[in-house]
């Protein structure tokens, strides 16, 4: 995808520790910095930020003069700007940067699974649904690439290149220089035949073969055909971007452009809303192509 898109959505399924379900916000750019709206286009935290990712479990990293560091939905800092990079919380935990080794904290800053990592990225829900309360997060460790759980005890141990997330139970894999899918045992249950290949959402997934980008189920069999120059997951909102001669647009699940190809970047849509890019900036389309947030810098 070109450039890098900052999409920041909380999910309104999500609930907090007191049941409430949590806000949907939103990143947005303004005057060079980033700060959060709400779902009706106001800004709720203001501008601060030289860069954030999205909120998860009420909580987003933000980075500042150089360090990152973790907010809630008020604005206020959960653990000030200390960490080298950071990745969103899930369960309870996030994966940190200091130096050159990552390792987990909690919601307190403090080091629940230990700074020893070549790589790390944030939990996922592994299980066949969300439901299923199985979390794993992928982790490299002397060069070897590993499925760790939330005690940081190695849940698998894959003989692969590299490794995607295990999601919706695949985890997309390179053995041999092409991508296929492990499940949650590391058996490869699609074959390695894609040039690259993304984590499962909704129950398909993006796959490059032949220099196209194409959709297939958990079985392996193709739902869109291979015709577009990008493409990002689908999610429950049943849009997916796509890219053609340069431009990006959205189809539905049957592979119909439903938003035509007008964006120079384009991302996921979440709870009615999707960040697309122009050259104005950054700004947010309900799923009418209708924008919400004028594109901003």
């Amino acid at each position: 995808m070109t450039g890098v898109i900052v999409l920041v959505i909380i999910l309104a399924s999500s609930l907090s520790a007191g049941g409430k379900p949590y806000k949907q916000l939103y990143a947005v750019h303004l005057n060079g910095k980033l700060g959060f709206i709400n779902r009706n286009g106001r800004v709720v935290i203001p501008p601060m930020f030289d860069e954030v990712l999205h909120f998860q479990d009420g909580i987003a990293p933000v980075k500042v003069g150089g360090k990152w560091g973790y907010i809630q939905e008020n604005g206020k800092y959960l653990i000030e700007p200390r960490f080298d990079d950071a990745r969103n919380f899930l369960v309870g935990l996030a994966a940190v940067k200091v130096g050159d080794r990552w390792g987990f904290v909690n919601t307190k800053g403090q080091f629940s699974i230990s700074l020893q990592y070549d790589f790390a990225r944030a939990f996922a829900d592994s299980g066949d649904t969300p439901d299923e309360n199985f979390n794993t997060a992928r982790v490299k460790l002397k060069g070897e690439w590993l499925l760790i759980d939330t005690k940081g005890n190695v849940y698998l141990r894959p003989r692969v290149e590299d490794l995607g997330p295990l999601e919706e139970g695949l985890a997309p894999a390179k053995v041999a220089g092409l991508w296929g899918y492990i499940d949650r045992k590391g058996k490869m249950v699609i074959p390695p035949e894609f040039e690259a290949a993304k984590g499962f959402g909704a129950a398909l997934a993006v796959v490059e073969r032949n220099e196209k980008w194409c959709f297939i189920d958990k079985k392996g069999a193709y739902v869109v055909p291979c015709k577009f120059d990008g493409a990002d997951e689908f999610t429950e909102d049943g849009l997916a971007p796509v890219k053609l001669e340069g431009r990006w647009g959205y189809i539905d699940r049957t592979g119909k452009l439903v938003i035509a190809p007008q964006f120079d970047g384009a991302r996921p849509f979440e709870n009615g809303l999707a960040e697309v890019r122009t050259a104005e900036g950054y700004g947010y389309i309900d799923n009418t192509g209708r924008f919400v947030w004028k594109p901003s810098k």
